[in-house]
């Protein structure tokens, strides 16, 4: 049985990892220019979001450049026959932070959408806890999963790839419930002072949530996709994943901070200052003459 192509499918991967690492460059850029204009009002969540997620993609790009170059210049591995694709098929100290990356950064990117669906919900305990149980859930895969391939040092088992595929699904089940729960919250808020406003103002934050939780799960599905069907690329695409995993906060912060900075600034009066000129002062004197009668005292007659 001919080995898969490995090494063609972490290529294909490091470079779509690139691509999606230069928007996100620009839309960090564009998030901290956003926030830095609000200053003191923007949450503190939202800038230490920007910066964890911008950072895990980086560490993740620098990673993945260490891999390649090991698992692809390496003189005692690609002078073996498919030595590049048996490199990538082992557990390495690469690959256990590639992964150790994705799987830390969707689940900073979870907490932030159950953060905001907790604020949405008018914080609504029972709906919070469901999510975090989902979460956990999801998390408690992902371990597993990692220490089946860890405990054998193989990638492809059926342990594994059935774990893995569990992880998708949970992971594509939260999301669409994190997602559709706060759109759903949104439109029904905007409805509601439909009547008063005339239009739903909501309605562009509710495009952006939408937009950004779709770009995401289109990532997870075809993840979930290429996993289903047995194909070993489903391992190389979670690669890509880390960056769809940070395109999304990026974006979602971004797009928010720049329409409320837009508002505020359209409601703010103009700075044109015509002159003025003081009023005169106008003083009002009353002189009031008293005649008083002249007394005369004699000394001597008091």
């Amino acid at each position: 049985m001919p080995l898969p192509a490995l090494n063609r499918m972490f290529i294909t991967s490091a470079w779509l990892q690139s691509i999606i690492y230069g928007i996100n460059c620009v839309l960090f850029g564009v998030c901290i220019y956003a926030i830095s204009i609000r200053r003191t009002r923007a949450h503190w969540i939202i800038p230490l979001s920007c910066i964890f997620h911008f950072s895990i993609a980086t560490a993740s790009c620098i990673v993945c450049l260490l891999y390649a170059l090991q698992g692809l210049t390496n003189p005692a591995i690609i002078s073996v026959p498919d030595g590049s694709t048996l490199y990538f098929a082992r557990v390495t100290a690469f690959s256990s932070t590639m992964i150790g990356l994705y799987t830390f950064d969707v689940l900073v990117l979870h907490f932030l959408l159950i953060w905001r669906f907790y604020l949405v919900w008018d914080r609504n305990l029972i709906l919070v806890i469901l999510m975090i149980i989902l979460e956990i859930g999801h998390l408690s895969t992902a371990f597993a999963a990692w220490g089946v391939v860890t405990h054998f040092g193989v990638v492809f088992l059926s342990a594994s790839n059935a774990l893995a595929k569990s992880l998708c699904v949970l992971n594509l089940v939260l999301t669409i419930c994190l997602t559709s729960g706060i759109a759903y919250r949104l439109w029904r808020a905007g409805k509601n002072t439909f009547d008063l406003t005339g239009y739903n103002a909501y309605k562009p934050a509710i495009y952006t949530i939408i937009q950004c939780g779709a770009i995401y799960t289109i990532s997870i599905v075809v993840v979930c996709a290429l996993q289903l069907s047995g194909n070993p690329a489903g391992l190389m695409a979670t690669h890509v994943g880390v960056q769809f995993a940070t395109l999304t906060p990026l974006l979602l912060i971004t797009d928010i901070n720049l329409r409320v900075t837009r508002r505020e600034h359209d409601d703010d009066p103009p700075d044109t200052v015509e002159p003025t000129f003081a009023r005169p002062v106008e003083v009002n004197i009353t002189e009031e003459i008293h005649t008083h009668p002249r007394e005369t005292c004699d000394p001597m007659n008091p």
